[in-house]
């Protein structure tokens, strides 16, 4: 009895089963598609980045490693290894997989080509600029401290202006 009253409501929908399932299921593909473009795909993204970053290591670098030992890598010894001082004298050799931050990167050797600046970070750096020299401009007039030379120099006027008055009134 329960069997045939529940056939007989799902017959008298009218609509086509497709539209009736695919209205139900929308939600749930909406969620994902929520999911995926505000949880994966950024995941991906810096994980893609990272590995490049691991790949592109050299000598001078601060890493951290899965561990959360920060080092500076002193030598690369393969695809697979590096060489990183965790404290002055003491070298370890950390596979490149457990690396999971890269700190910073030493500057580049003088002569050598310069990474090209974005164009974000020159209008900033632009922008900063003009702000320092509008304040310096802006800034009161600093009066400098006499040097010990000067002071000096002060106090020989300052004595010999007083001997100068001494011999005039010696003489009236």
């Amino acid at each position: 009895m329960l069997f045939s009253t529940a056939f007989a409501q799902t017959a008298a929908g009218g609509g086509s089963d497709f539209q009736a399932q695919l209205v139900q299921f929308a939600p749930l593909i909406m969620i994902a598609g929520v999911f995926y473009f505000l949880l994966i795909r950024p995941q991906q993204q810096r994980a893609k980045q990272l590995k490049t970053a691991v790949a592109a290591l050299r000598r001078g670098d601060k890493i951290v490693t899965a561990g959360g030992v920060i080092a500076s890598i002193s030598r690369v010894i393969n695809d697979d290894e590096i060489e990183a001082e965790i404290a002055p004298n003491v070298k370890v050799r950390v596979l490149r997989s457990t690396i999971t931050t890269i700190l910073s990167k030493p500057e580049p050797a003088k002569g050598g080509k310069s990474a090209p600046k974005d164009v974000t970070t020159e209008v900033i750096e632009g922008e900063i600029n003009e702000i320092d020299a509008d304040a310096d401009a802006d800034a009161p007039k600093k009066r400098r401290a006499p040097t010990k030379g000067a002071a000096a120099r002060a106090a020989a006027a300052e004595t010999k202006s007083t001997d100068d008055s001494v011999k005039t009134d010696t003489t009236n």
